[in-house]
């Protein structure tokens, strides 16, 4: 993507961004390591910039700078590289949006609740499906995904990963709206079966690298001049103890530049809290467990690579000046599956967080305390990264922002007017208000 050369009203803009963006890095009651921030004005890049460190000094080596290339477990923003190659797989009709998924998994994938309502690949990725992360979301490799679903699975749990409507409220797969990292579970299991390749594997060779990103949901792919790249995500707690005071702890991927096995996998729940457990994949049956490689959050990617993402869906699915994607699949990855209706009370909106979802998508319009700014993308959260990718197709316009860590805990930190944290409402601010004022 092209960059835009400014005039000298958007580099005094610049400058007033980098001052809040650096009262951001350095605030003393909840600090954090090193942020990113891009912004896209017709279809270009307006603006990017970085502060702070991708990896914290220790006894053996200086604190090395987070850069523009600097690579970063993107947490759900890794959904949107699932759905792409799901909509790959629709252009060349290997997949319907609205076909029974329970054929492509080779399982009966129903809500005991709602039998007779077919669960579709558009509810999966629009999160109105009704299944739900239960108590674990991502099981070991020589594990089956139909244990988390079927009656006398071994995780089915009484049937904890589907809804019900006990509350009262109508909770039929393809009406209510709950995020579930699990839905992308079952896609990557069905990437597996349709394919006979890994996960990892798959998004790798049909979306990753024919979109020119050497990024990997893997990270035994990297080199370790590419690991020395990597940044670690870090909280400031030691256990479960929170302290602004405390040395920044590595909380995943301190991998320290050396090359990790290909044939092991972390496997982890981030949001339901427990240990992160790496595990060989000798036992691992592809197909089986789509869940194994994270095609929920597990991309590590950094910002120039995610600048390609802006470029494809604001020009339409193309790359390159080649159709990558059909402009009629990102049209429908932009267009809303479900949204949030107070009175029917159809869907967990996150405390305004998510009210608008389309397939591997959401819309939000509650970036700013004064001003309504409605932008499409996603949010990423694990570990103690915060991040977000949203963009406005028609005008051309987008942010992106990633903090690498968090030092403080974020219950403490919510948003004041939105369901975002206070440090996203910061980012935001400091980027919409200085580059955007006019929108």
């Amino acid at each position: 993507m092209k960059k835009i050369y400014p005039s000298n009203d958007q580099k005094e803009r610049f400058q007033k961004l980098e001052k809040d963006l650096h009262k951001i890095l350095n605030d003393p009651i909840m600090p954090v390591p090193a942020y990113g921030v891009m912004a896209f004005s017709n279809r270009q890049i307006l603006y990017q910039g970085c502060g702070g460190v991708r990896r914290v000094a220790s006894a053996q080596q200086a604190a090395l700078p987070f850069t523009p290339d600097t690579r970063f477990r993107t947490a759900s923003i890794s959904k949107v590289f699932s759905a792409i190659a799901v909509m790959r797989l629709v252009d060349q009709q290997k997949l319907d949006l609205d076909h029974d998924a329970s054929e492509y998994l080779g399982f009966s994938l129903r809500n005991p609740n709602y039998p007779d309502t077919p669960i579709t690949l558009r509810m999966l990725m629009s999160h109105t499906s009704s299944v739900l992360d239960g108590s674990v979301y991502s099981i070991p490799p020589e594990e089956c995904i139909e244990e988390m679903f079927l009656p006398n699975g071994k995780y089915y749990a009484d049937g904890e990963h589907f809804t019900n409507g006990l509350d009262g409220i109508q909770k039929r797969p393809g009406t209510y709206f709950h995020y579930s990292n699990l839905n992308y579970g079952l896609i990557g299991t069905m990437f597996e079966r349709l394919s006979g390749v890994r996960f990892d594997q798959y998004l790798k060779e049909n979306v990753l690298e024919p979109m020119g990103l050497g990024a990997s949901f893997n990270v035994g792919d990297f080199s370790a001049e590419e690991l020395h790249q990597l940044s670690p995500l870090y909280q400031k707690r030691k256990d479960d103890v929170w302290n602004s005071t405390l040395p920044w702890q590595a909380q995943i991927d301190d991998y320290n530049d050396v090359p990790q096995p290909k044939n092991q996998v972390l496997i982890t729940n981030p949001d339901l809290g427990g240990k992160s457990v790496m595990t060989d994949l000798s036992h691992y049956h592809i197909g089986d467990n789509g869940t194994v490689f994270s095609p929920q959050g597990g991309l590590r990617i950094s910002m120039n690579e995610l600048a390609v993402l802006a470029e494809l869906f604001l020009q339409n699915g193309q790359l390159n000046g080649r159709q990558f994607l059909s402009e009629e699949s990102v049209n429908t990855m932009f267009t809303p599956c479900w949204r949030y209706d107070p009175q029917l009370q159809n869907g967990d909106s996150y405390n305004g967080l998510m009210t608008c979802y389309c397939p591997g998508l959401q819309v939000m319009d509650h970036f700013l305390k004064d001003r309504r700014i409605s932008l499409t993308g996603h949010f990423g959260e694990a570990f103690g990264l915060l991040a977000g990718l949203f963009i406005d197709r028609k005008k051309g316009n987008g942010i992106f922002y990633v903090i690498n860590g968090q030092g403080d805990e974020d219950s403490k930190h919510p948003g004041e007017y939105s369901g975002m944290y206070r440090w996203e409402e910061l980012l935001c601010t400091a980027l919409l208000d200085h580059l955007f004022p006019d929108l």
